[in-house]
C-alpha cells in the first residue's frame, strides 16, 4: 500500500514500506503509526511513541517495517506548518498526546477500512484541522496573512511559476519584491524559518513529482521542474527524503486534496 496525498503545499503518504535512512530536510514531518510504535529515530536516537513531529533542519531515520503508517511533509508557510511550529517551540520534536493519538488512528483506522479515495482524503484533513483548529492556535488569521507582504508575494510567485530556469532564481524574485537578494534572503528566513534558496529547491522536487504522477518520465520531469539532470533530481531527493524517488512512485497512487 503507497498513497501520496497532495494537501496544499504539503504531501502525505499512507504506506506500509517506507525505508528512510538518516536524513535531514527544511519541512516539518508528521508520523503517526496505526498499531505499533514507530520505528523512528531522532538525531540517533529511538523515540517510542506513537505519533510525533520532527523540526526542520533535524536529522531522523525511520522504518514502516510492514505496518501501515501516515506521514506528511509540512511546509513551513503554510497554515499548518505554522501551526506544527508552534507545538514545537524550536524542538527537534515533539511527542503528541496519547489521547489525541487514540483518536487520530480511531480516524485512521475507518478510513483505511472503507477503502475508498474520498475516506483518506477526509482523514487527512481532519488531522491537518487537529493542528489548526482555533482551541490550539494561540494566534488565528489567514494561512498567509502574518508574513510580510513580499514574503507573500515570492509564494505568489513560486504558485504560478513556468517551467523555465529564471523563474525558480533568487535574482527573480529579487527584483519582483524590489529588495536585494541579500535583504530578501534574510527576510525570507526571519519570516518561514527556511532559507529561500532551500524553499526553492523544495519547490521544485515538489513541481517534478506533481509531473511524474501526472504521467511524465522521471527525465522529463526532472528537466521540467528546473534540474540539471535525472541523477540530480535523483540525489536531492535522496538527500532530502532518504529515499529513492523510483522507490516513492514505485506501486503509487496519487490523490489531492481540492
Amino acid at each position: 500500500m503507497n498513497y501520496i496525498i497532495k494537501y496544499g503545499r504539503n504531501v502525505g503518504a499512507i504506506s506500509d514500506r517506507v525505508e528512510a535512512d538518516s536524513h535531514k530536510h527544511w519541512l516539518l514531518q508528521l508520523f503517526l503509526s496505526i498499531e505499533k510504535e514507530l520505528d523512528i529515530k531522532v538525531k540517533g536516537q529511538l523515540i517510542p511513541c506513537h505519533a510525533l513531529l520532527v523540526n526542520m533542519d533535524t536529522e531522523h531515520a525511520f522504518n514502516a517495517g510492514g505496518d501501515i503508517h501516515f506521514t506528511m511533509l509540512i511546509d513551513p508557510t503554510t497554515e499548518l506548518g505554522r501551526a506544527t511550529r508552534r507545538l514545537l517551540k524550536e524542538q527537534s520534536f515533539y511527542v503528541l498526546p496519547q489521547a489525541d493519538i487514540a483518536v487520530m488512528q480511531q480516524v485512521f483506522r475507518k478510513a483505511l477500512a472503507r477503502k475508498e479515495h474520498s475516506s483518506l482524503l477526509s482523514f487527512v484533513q481532519s488531522l491537518a484541522a487537529y493542528f489548526t483548529s482555533d482551541h490550539r492556535v494561540a494566534d488565528k488569521g489567514a494561512d498567509r496573512g502574518a508574513f510580510d507582504e513580499r514574503i507573500i508575494r515570492v509564494l505568489e510567485l513560486l504558485a504560478c511559476c513556468v517551467d523555465d530556469d529564471a523563474s525558480h532564481q533568487l535574482k527573480y524574485f529579487s527584483q519582483e519584491t524590489y529588495l536585494s537578494e541579500s535583504r530578501l534572503a534574510h527576510l525570507f528566513k526571519d519570516e518561514t524559518g527556511i532559507p529561500l534558496k532551500s524553499y526553492l529547491v523544495l519547490h521544485k522536487l515538489q513541481r517534478a513529482y506533481e509531473s511524474i504522477f501526472a504521467g511524465e518520465t522521471i527525465t522529463t520531469a526532472a528537466l521540467r521542474a528546473g534540474f540539471d539532470s535525472p541523477s540530480h533530481l535523483a540525489y536531492t531527493n535522496k538527500m532530502m527524503t532518504g529515499m529513492s524517488a523510483t522507490n516513492i512512485i514505485k506501486d503509487s497512487e496519487f490523490l489531492k486534496v481540492f
